[in-house]
C-alpha cells in the first residue's frame, strides 16, 4: 500500500472513531430488500452530460454547493436527496464511505438512483464531509445560525430555483432532512409528487417523550462549546432550532394526498453519554413510535423496517432507500397518468 492509500485509510479510521464518539453524527455519517418495484422497467441509459456537482449563486454573496446526476423518463419526477442533522451530501454520494458498515449492498444512494432517474443533493452550510476529522463543509457559504426548518426550506427552494432543476420532485429526507421534506411539500405542494422519510424526526416526538424532551434536545443541539465533535464547536455549525421547526410544521398547510414511503430503524441507537435522566432505549422507543405520524399521513403508506439498520439507514443499506424511493416514483407516475 504506497503512502497516499495508508493516508486514505487512516483518515477515514479517524472520520470512523469521530463518528462513534459522537452517536447523532454516527447516525448520519456510519459511512459505511424491500418488495420489487412494479410497473415497467425503466431502461433508459443517463445522459452524463447532464451531471454536474457545482455551486450556485443565491445572491448576498452566498453559494450553495449542489450535485445532479442521470436523466429521467418523461413524466418522471426529480429525486431530491435531503441531508439530516449537521450531514453534507456526502451521506448520499460516497461509495468508498459505505466500507464502514459492513451491512452496505450496492452503490451509494445518488449513484444507484441516477442509473433510471434525475437524482440530485445538495450541502447545506454548516453541515459535515465524510473525510478525515469530519470537517465542515467549504462547498457551500457559511451563514448565521441558528435557523429553522421554515429557513431550510426556503433555502432548497431557492436552489432548485437557481439551478433549474425541474419539476415535479420527489423528496427523500433522512432524520431532520424528513421533516424540511415534509414542511417543503406543504409549502409548495404543487411541486412535489412524493416523500420517503428514512428514519425521519417526526413532529410528533415532543409527545412520546414526554417530560424528556428537554433532555433529548440537549443532547441534539449541545452547546457549542461542549459539542463531541470538534468541527461543530465553530460558529458556523449548523444549528437548527427543533422546538420553533416542529411548531411550523403543525402549523402549515396539510399535505396533500401523494404517494409516501416510511423507512424506520430496527437497531438501538449507540450513545456513550448520556444526561441523566434518559436513556437509550426511552429515545429508541419514543423515536420508532412518533413514526405512525408519517405513515397515517396518506392511506396506503408502506412502513418498512430497515432489520439490522441503526438511524443511518442510508448508508448500511442504499440499496433499501432506492427501492423504496422507485416505488414512490413509480406510484407517482401511476397518479399523473391516471389523472391526464
Amino acid at each position: 500500500m504506497d503512502k497516499v492509500a495508508r493516508m486514505l485509510v487512516a483518515g477515514r479510521r479517524r472520520y470512523a472513531r469521530a463518528a462513534k464518539d459522537f452517536p447523532l453524527a454516527h447516525a448520519l455519517f456510519a459511512l459505511a430488500t424491500f418488495v420489487a418495484v412494479c410497473g415497467k422497467v425503466l431502461a433508459e441509459t443517463p445522459d452524463t452530460k447532464l451531471d454536474f456537482a457545482r455551486q450556485f449563486d443565491m445572491g448576498a454573496g452566498r453559494k450553495l454547493f449542489l450535485e445532479c446526476r442521470g436523466a429521467a423518463p418523461a413524466g418522471y419526477p426529480t429525486v431530491v436527496l435531503i441531508s439530516g442533522y449537521y450531514g453534507s451530501s456526502d451521506t448520499w454520494t460516497e461509495r468508498e464511505a459505505l466500507e464502514l458498515s459492513p451491512l452496505a449492498v450496492g452503490p451509494a444512494v445518488l449513484p444507484g438512483l441516477a442509473r433510471e432517474n434525475r437524482v440530485c443533493a445538495y450541502d447545506r452550510p454548516g453541515t459535515l464531509r465524510a473525510m478525515a476529522d469530519a470537517p465542515l463543509t467549504d462547498r457551500s457559504t457559511p451563514v448565521a445560525q441558528p435557523r429553522t426548518v421554515r429557513d431550510l426550506v426556503s433555502e432548497l427552494h431557492g436552489l432548485l430555483s437557481a439551478a433549474q432543476v425541474p419539476t415535479p420532485y420527489v423528496l427523500v429526507g433522512h432524520s431532520l432532512g424528513g421533516l424540511i421534506a415534509l414542511l417543503y411539500a406543504r409549502t409548495y405542494s404543487s411541486d412535489v409528487r412524493g416523500i420517503v422519510f428514512v428514519d425521519a424526526l417526526s413532529p410528533t416526538l415532543p409527545i412520546q417523550l414526554g417530560a424528556l424532551w428537554p433532555l433529548y434536545l440537549r443532547l441534539l443541539t449541545p452547546p457549542l462549546q461542549d459539542h463531541p465533535v470538534p468541527s461543530l464547536r465553530k460558529p458556523e455549525s449548523e444549528r437548527v432550532d427543533i422546538d420553533a421547526s416542529i411548531d411550523q410544521v403543525r402549523q402549515a398547510l396539510p399535505l396533500p394526498p401523494m404517494p409516501l414511503a416510511v423507512l424506520t430503524r430496527s437497531e438501538p441507537t449507540q450513545f456513550p453519554s448520556l444526561p441523566a435522566g434518559i436513556t437509550g432505549a426511552a429515545i429508541d422507543t419514543a423515536f420508532v413510535n412518533a413514526q405512525r405520524y408519517f405513515v397515517e399521513l396518506v392511506r396506503t403508506t408502506p412502513q418498512v423496517f430497515a432489520t439490522g439498520s441503526g438511524h443511518n439507514i442510508q448508508e448500511s443499506q442504499p440499496d433499501l432507500v432506492i427501492n423504496a424511493t422507485r416505488l414512490v416514483i413509480s406510484r407517482a407516475a401511476a397518479d399523473s397518468t391516471n389523472n391526464r
